[in-house]
């Protein structure tokens, strides 16, 4: 009985749409997640932040925040990156490039879409999609929830969703280069470069600060969650991408694959390395 979708790029659980029905399960799940945290058990980090707004929101906490595009992209990045694209649209036929995308399931306008209500289709698509949608799923989860802790003032006044799943789900895990290192696969390099150019990559990646080697997860993998059984299970390829200064390196986040060109000194593959992960794109929405 599956009551939760895995999307294995961005290592997150969320609602199963096809799980209606199992009302009595969703239940169980609320008061296990609160049973949690009277009892100091922490439970793996597989939900996007999102859960725990809505929860929060739920709860009416003055801390929950409206969700938004980066939220959708924390459970699906396509509708979220079609949604920018309907926001950023400018020409007056966004009607007929945009009109079909299932706005009226939403309980949008009954309009045709327009520059003037974009904004209007955009907001009751995304209140939809994490309401209405999984209403069935998440209504008795947050009734389990609220069954136990609904009554803490802490949660009710002061705690917001970053304090809220640190609570559930502890701490950050660090990133750990050398359990990485030992699941990494090669594509391209000879046994020479294996042996005497890649373990400058690992050793650059090794100085970095913390918060390098997650914008570098994030880079590679479009997700900063460690995976559930540990660093050792990220299955991260680096793949030779040529010679010279002047590339900068790449990744196909599908893959967890960097695409890493060889560059002339371990001093320029730092910089060129800092470079690319700095100016990534965030949430993948563009």
């Amino acid at each position: 009985m599956r009551l939760f979708s895995c999307d294995g790029q961005q290592r997150t659980y969320w609602f199963d749409v096809d799980s209606a029905g199992k009302e009595d399960a969703f239940r169980a799940c609320g008061i296990l997640l609160g049973q949690a945290v009277l009892n100091n058990v922490l439970v793996p980090n597989i939900f996007p932040r999102c859960l725990f707004e809505k929860l929060l929101q739920e709860l009416n906490s003055p801390c929950a925040r409206p969700l938004w595009l980066e939220d959708v992209a924390s459970v699906d990045k396509d509708i979220a990156r079609t949604l920018r694209h309907v926001l950023d649209y400018k020409d007056d036929d966004i009607g007929t490039v945009y009109g079909e995308m299932g706005w009226q399931r939403a309980g949008c306008p009954d309009e045709p879409l327009s520059q003037s209500n974009k904004m209007d289709f955009v907001r009751t698509y995304v209140d939809w999609f994490f309401h209405g949608r999984v209403a069935a799923q998440f209504g008795p989860l947050n009734h389990g929830f609220q069954e136990i802790l609904g009554s803490s003032s802490l949660l009710r006044r002061m705690v917001d969703a970053v304090q809220l799943e640190r609570i559930i789900c502890g701490g950050v895990v660090p990133v750990d280069v050398e359990a990485i290192r030992r699941r990494a696969t090669y594509e391209g390099w000879t046994e020479e470069e294996e042996a005497e150019y890649l373990p400058f990559f690992w050793d650059v990646l090794g100085t970095f600060t913390e918060a390098e080697k997650v914008d570098f997860i994030v880079f590679v993998t479009a997700s900063d969650r460690v995976p559930l059984r540990g660093w050792q299970d990220l299955p991260l390829i680096v793949q030779k991408n040529g010679v010279g200064d002047a590339q900068l390196p790449s990744a196909f986040t599908c893959f967890s694959q960097l695409l890493l060109p060889r560059y002339s000194s371990r001093e320029r593959l730092r910089s060129r390395l800092l470079t690319a992960v700095a100016n990534s794109e965030g949430f993948g929405l563009r």
